[in-house]
């Protein structure tokens, strides 16, 4: 089933986002509700899905993201927001459990001016540590600002390692 026919595609038709977002046919993410793309599935709820980052800037980053197409913060409706954030507390209590981190950082983008990638909302849940490369702020800004394929090339992972690092979080939620 295409990801526009997935019945969590609908739009909300309330909020024009006030900025440009990125392109993207299909989304990506869209497919990987419909089946159609491999991931680490951390977890899954009837309103959201949490799956492994491909570029794992921080080892356990994760994305949690609407199950309903919805390109922004500004076109989810109070359930999911309130559904997403919920997941969003589940598995950074299973990353802290997993990964014993320093703390973790929660961050979202919207638009392109904000380096928005994908255009479907989605939640970064990072576990940092004090030793890594972030600095005072997301490395992945830098690396596509500077469009450094030296850093995107160091914190690509292959889907054995998605799934392994879905299975560390997993093994942490609560039986």
């Amino acid at each position: 089933m295409p990801a526009e026919d997935h019945p969590s595609s609908e739009m909300v038709k309330t909020l024009d986002p006030p900025f440009e977002l990125p392109v993207m046919t299909p989304c990506v993410f869209c497919e990987m509700l419909a089946g159609r793309v491999d991931k680490g599935l951390v977890e899954e709820t009837d309103l959201t899905l949490t799956i492994v980052n491909i570029r794992q800037y921080e080892v356990g980053q994760v994305f949690v993201i609407p199950r309903r197409h919805a390109p922004t913060i500004l076109d989810l409706t109070d359930e999911e927001s309130s559904a997403l954030m919920d997941a969003v507390r589940r598995v950074s209590a299973a990353m802290v459990k997993a990964y014993s981190p320093d703390g973790i950082t929660l961050y979202n983008n919207n638009g392109l001016a904000s380096m928005q990638e994908v255009p479907h909302f989605h939640m970064h849940v990072v576990p940092r540590r004090r030793s890594s490369l972030w600095g005072d702020g997301p490395l992945h800004i830098a690396a596509l600002e500077r469009r450094s394929q030296d850093i995107l090339d160091r914190v690509q992972i292959d889907i054995g390692r998605e799934r392994e690092i879905a299975r560390e979080i997993r093994a942490q939620f609560p039986s």
